[in-house]
């Protein structure tokens, strides 16, 4: 599809989600100079988001702090302006209209706001160092109307790359960066991901060759200048790159991770992103951890610039959105998500290997993440079959050398717990979170991985996405953090999936739990409902699910799908009501032929006495409306089909 075409199913495709599910109610807090967001989440749990009244508070104006479109660096205008709000509660913000540049070495703080708006209207900050925002300790906090972009003039954050003489024998190729005229020998090559070489968007249907450097640090052997071709590199690599051929197009990344751009951590609740767009960022667009709680990002865009979308190809460089090991309590509405370097929503939280335990019984050895246990937190335990222990120990204390840790108990472990086993903070739980109306498409990584409990996924629409769409999923690896301790009470409806999993890569939607990569044969996932939702030419199963006791797969269209696959581990399956219809049935008799496309020449004229029983399976081009063109394409298939 071209940009215009892109643009005209993602309206369509936001209509049709947004029919599905009704925004929250807000209300006024009587108590406080706040707004009340009632949301509804899954088996009729509500929850509260307190927003700050901006009708009430005394309106301060940026500039006044010395923020200006013609400073060089706005870092210290911008931090002295959220002192005066730290200090004064009550306060809006106002940033006029502008861009404004800033090249900060290191974060800038929102620390311990309270009752604070801060309305950017339509504001853009440009940055040119991976330090972005970070809120600590905030609440009752609003940003809003802001537009974030990375200064491409300064470093790329990735580029789109054509292969050229690739030589098996001498594991070399060259690399036309085809947007650039010249390019430096020394530009960090750190991860290819194949782009469809008409669309360039992430993905070749069929094909999904990826391969990162950052990762394989002995990959790339040397690189050079081509004499006469100025925007090519000469590669020699280790054969790692042998698959890739001459021809193929691939969005180099240049940067993995860097920043966070919203930082939200220690504490915080109440926190509102409301008409955010982030055009480009080194790192992560949205980070929610370390204790957060009770947050939202509302009428929000990850994505391309518009207008621009021929020369910048990225996004976020990593995830768009990243919760880990937050207290919960999430809404993400109405917002446009898309090339983003990874997954678009990655939530979970994290457990680790109890690697030994001291002879006095009270102190584990670990490999555990900073902040994710903290001394008063409650552990919990697991077995590697990810099975719970009836047990629980209190933190007294933690000492760290990195990641490694000594965590000392309040009381001895019992027999039963032993090394090997893995533990987990339950004071940490990213629980309760509402995912609608959001529009996911043409993204390199995984769309929705919900993978904490009570989740309610509603009314979405996904696009082109290259790996899974949504994943339920725990892991247990060898050696990498472990991400996700079990999921329970997850809804998925009322969704739209059009051409999904598009290069391949694993299937739409995934419910499994591992183990090194083998799946268990217990259920440490429960109770999964997939109901109602409407999958359209995806190229992978439309759903493989195992591991879950209590699934339920109800009420779906599949059309123009593969079969779905239920593992043998699930328990208490209620598989139910679902249609597979074919692509072209638009009188839904279980056959595409001449009939259907005769049916759809007589309503595109308006013949009255003309019923399309199914008019979805006419739209061939996925663009939510029928046209001349889906007729052309329906005589194409046809064609196709009888030669």
């Amino acid at each position: 599809m071209n940009i215009k075409r892109l643009q005209s199913f993602a309206a369509s495709m936001l209509c049709f989600a947004g029919a599905f599910t009704a925004y929250a109610e807000t209300g006024t807090s009587a108590e406080t100079n706040s707004l009340s967001d009632e949301i509804h989440g899954v088996n009729g749990t509500v929850f509260s988001i307190e927003r700050p009244d901006a009708s009430a508070f005394t309106v301060v104006n940026a500039s006044d702090f010395g923020l200006s479109a013609d400073a060089a660096d706005n870092t210290q205008a911008m931090r002295d302006a959220f002192t005066y709000c730290r200090n004064h509660s009550g306060t809006k913000l106002v940033i006029e209209p502008g861009i404004y540049r800033f090249s900060p070495e290191e974060d800038i703080y929102l620390n311990r706001l309270h009752d604070t708006m801060i309305d950017a209207q339509g504001a853009e900050f440009i940055f040119s160092t991976p330090h972005y925002f970070k809120l600590y300790a905030c609440d009752t906090v609003e940003l809003r109307n802001m537009v974030v972009d990375w200064d491409w003039d300064t470093l790329r954050l990735g580029s789109l790359v054509k292969i050229e003489n690739e030589n098996d024998a001498d594991n070399t190729l060259e690399i036309e960066f085809t947007e650039l005229e010249e390019v430096d020998a020394d530009i960090p090559l750190l991860s290819f991901m194949q782009y469809d070489p008409v669309d360039l968007v992430a993905g070749v249907h069929g094909s999904f060759k990826i391969y990162s450097p950052f990762v394989d640090t002995e990959c790339i052997k040397k690189v050079e200048k081509v004499s006469g071709k100025p925007n090519v590199l000469k590669i020699t690599h280790s054969g790692a790159l042998d698959y890739f051929r001459n021809d193929e197009f691939y969005l180099l990344r240049h940067y993995v991770y860097g920043g966070q751009v919203f930082n939200t951590v220690e504490e915080s609740q109440n926190i509102t992103f409301d008409n955010i767009s982030i055009y480009g960022a080194c790192g992560m667009g949205y980070v929610f951890a370390y204790g957060s709680h009770h947050y939202q990002i509302l009428n929000s865009y990850i994505g391309l610039r518009p207008g621009a979308e021929d020369k910048y190809r990225i996004s976020t460089t990593a995830d768009g959105i990243h919760i880990a090991n937050s207290n919960g309590y999430f809404r993400l509405d109405n917002c446009d998500l898309s090339f983003c370097g990874d997954d678009i929503l990655n939530v979970h939280d994290d457990m680790f290997y109890i690697e030994s335990i001291d002879s006095s019984r009270t102190v584990m050895q670990g490999t555990v993440a900073i902040k994710i246990v903290e001394p008063g937190h409650t552990l919990g335990f697991k077995n590697l079959n990810l099975s719970e222990l009836d047990y629980e120990a209190t933190v007294a204390s933690i000492t760290r050398n990195g990641y490694a840790a000594a965590i000392t108990l309040t009381e001895p472990l019992p027999e039963q717990i032993t090394a090997d086993m893995l533990a987990y903070s339950k004071t940490r739980a990213s629980a309760d979170y509402v995912l609608t109306n959001n529009y996911v498409h043409e993204t390199k990584g995984r769309g929705f991985l919900m993978n904490a409990d009570n989740c309610l996924c509603d009314g979405n629409t996904f696009y082109r996405t290259c790996s899974q769409t949504l994943q339920v999923r725990t892991e247990t690896p060898a050696s990498h953090v472990i991400e996700g301790t079990g999921a329970e009470h997850i809804q998925i409806s009322n969704n739209v999936f059009t051409e999904c999993n598009f290069g391949g890569r694993g299937d739409v939607i995934t419910i499994e739990s591992l183990l090194n990569g083998e799946r268990l044969s217990n259920t440490p996932l429960a109770d999964i409902q997939i109901l109602n939702n409407e999958f359209n030419s995806c190229y992978q199963p439309p759903v493989n699910a195992d591991n879950a006791d209590g699934l339920t797969v109800s009420g779906n269209v599949f059309r123009d799908c593969e079969n779905y696959q239920i593992g043998s581990h699930c328990k208490n399956a209620v598989i139910s009501s679902n249609q597979f219809l074919l692509k072209g049935d638009c009188n839904a008799d279980g056959s595409f032929n001449k009939a259907d496309m005769i049916l759809l020449q007589k309503w595109l004229l308006a013949d009255p006495d003309t019923e399309l029983k199914d008019w979805r399976s006419s739209d061939l081009d996925w663009n939510g409306k029928l046209d001349a063109m889906d007729l052309c394409l329906m005589k194409r298939e046809l064609l196709t089909k009888n030669t």
